[in-house]
């Protein structure tokens, strides 16, 4: 039995995101040319994890399929497995692959989360503190209330409030001042450790979620459960908002060592098999852009900066784009000006188009030439 495996959620239907998922389920959603999923496996294998356990549901069959189109053995020595399982909640996730899992110490990790925290420094933590599980926090210097975690000095977890009544703030305050410390702006990221046994009590008792059901369980039990709190990146991709600003982040390299897909040739400029790109006369590529392989950039295209653009695209002449996402699979016309917006698979763009402002596309849409949209969610195959 090995000592470490993981376990990636990836069942999440990404209902916030849509119409991003409408055809899509959320862990292959690309941030900067590389699904969701695939930055969580990197964060596993930084930390030398070789056995991964990948849970889907919803529209799992393209995860696999993608999966399975990587040889993960021979690139990183990764031993992969993708079970589909039919799952009410996280913890219930677990207890449904939990014959599959084969070591003493388990990592859970999210599918639709990007970050870069030390995944060692928090396995070290976890073991160092022989803690029964532990919980990602990240300290928040927004002024949003997230809850209240009370902590002792050894960052042992004493009390844990999602959304505190007054009453119960108040006593949680005279508890802190018994040499426990009150936090209430700390997130809880979403990653997990327990060592195995926690698979017997999840076999034993119905509980369901994590933050909801497990942790209160096992603290109310006395079990040892520690805070990791660090300094790290942090987002949930949840909107199609925090999802462009995810995209610009990556570009930026602020979740390093996380980064964009494809070889950086220059400073903050990645391109996939730049072999495969055609390049037009007069362009200009700004750094913080990605590009992915089998594009076409015609004469005069401009590509300014925070801006991702997929696979086998095509950017017409004199045609404009900043600040936006481009997926794969599109057609843009000439003298186009894009701006602030997300282009999802298989759009076709006419000329001298205008799209500005937080628009979505979605998959599968037309617009004809000389049409102007901003702050313009369409519909998928919709044709305007």
């Amino acid at each position: 039995m090995d000592d470490w495996c993981g376990v990636i959620l990836a069942g999440g239907k990404g209902t916030r995101l849509m119409p991003l998922t409408w055809n899509m389920p959320k862990p292959m959603i690309k941030i900067a040319n590389k699904p969701m999923v695939h930055y969580a496996i990197d964060l596993l294998r930084y930390a030398g994890i070789k056995k991964i356990i990948i849970v889907v549901r919803h529209l799992g069959e393209q995860i696999i399929d993608y999966i399975e189109k990587i040889d993960w053995g021979i690139e990183w020595g990764l031993e992969i497995r993708i079970p589909n399982v039919d799952s009410l909640d996280t913890a219930d996730a677990l207890r449904k692959v939990s014959d599959l899992i084969d070591c003493e110490n388990i990592i859970i990790s999210m599918a639709d989360i990007i970050t870069n925290i030390n995944m060692k420094e928090f396995m070290d933590f976890s073991m160092k503190k022989n803690a029964f599980g532990s919980i990602s926090l990240l300290s928040s210097d927004q002024p949003k209330q997230f809850g209240v975690i009370v902590l002792n000095g050894n960052h042992r977890i004493r009390g844990f409030l999602e959304k505190p009544r007054p009453d119960e703030l108040y006593l949680s305050s005279l508890v802190s001042k018994n040499s426990l410390h009150q936090h209430t702006n700390l997130i809880n990221t979403g990653i997990y450790y327990f060592k195995r046994e926690i698979l017997d009590i999840l076999n034993e008792i119905n509980l369901m979620d994590f933050g909801k059901n497990v942790f209160p369980y096992l603290l109310a039990s006395d079990y040892p459960i520690y805070g990791y709190i660090s300094k790290y990146y942090w987002m949930d991709a949840g909107t199609p908002l925090f999802y462009k600003y995810t995209n610009w982040d990556l570009l930026r390299k602020w979740s390093w060592p996380l980064v964009p897909l494809g070889e950086e040739k220059d400073p903050y400029k990645w391109f996939e098999n730049i072999d495969t790109i055609e390049f037009g006369e007069n362009i200009a590529i700004d750094p913080h852009v990605a590009v992915g392989e089998g594009c076409k950039i015609k004469n005069g295209a401009v590509i300014e900066t925070l801006t991702s653009i997929g696979r086998n695209v095509e950017v017409g002449e004199g045609t404009h784009i900043r600040q936006s996402v481009i997926w794969d699979n599109v057609k843009i016309g000439n003298e186009c000006l894009i701006k602030n917006s997300i282009i999802c698979d298989n759009v076709e763009i006419g000329n001298k188009v205008t799209i500005l402002e937080n628009t979505i596309v979605p998959t599968n849409c037309k617009i004809r030439d000389n049409v102007k949209l901003e702050n313009q969610s369409l519909s998928p195959e919709q044709e305007i």
